[in-house]
């Protein structure tokens, strides 16, 4: 969080009821505060999930439409 820029802490509108959700960019879900739902990040930063063989493995639940590291 050292280097993280003001972006990559906001908000965004619940898909269920329309509340808004705080995110931090490396958070994969938050629950709603309004609708008390799971909602998953929209601008979720993978980092190294994005190449890293095991990424998958460290990211539960896994995002839809995303694949293995190259070597996965």
């Amino acid at each position: 969080m050292r280097y993280w820029k003001p972006e990559d802490i906001f908000t965004a509108p619940c898909p269920f009821c329309q509340g808004e959700i705080e995110f931090w960019k490396d958070e994969p879900l938050r629950v709603c505060p309004s609708c008390r739902k799971e909602v998953r990040n929209p601008k979720q930063d993978f980092g190294c999930a994005e190449w890293c063989k095991h990424g998958l493995e460290c990211l539960d639940p896994a995002p839809e439409g995303k694949k293995p590291g190259p070597a996965g």
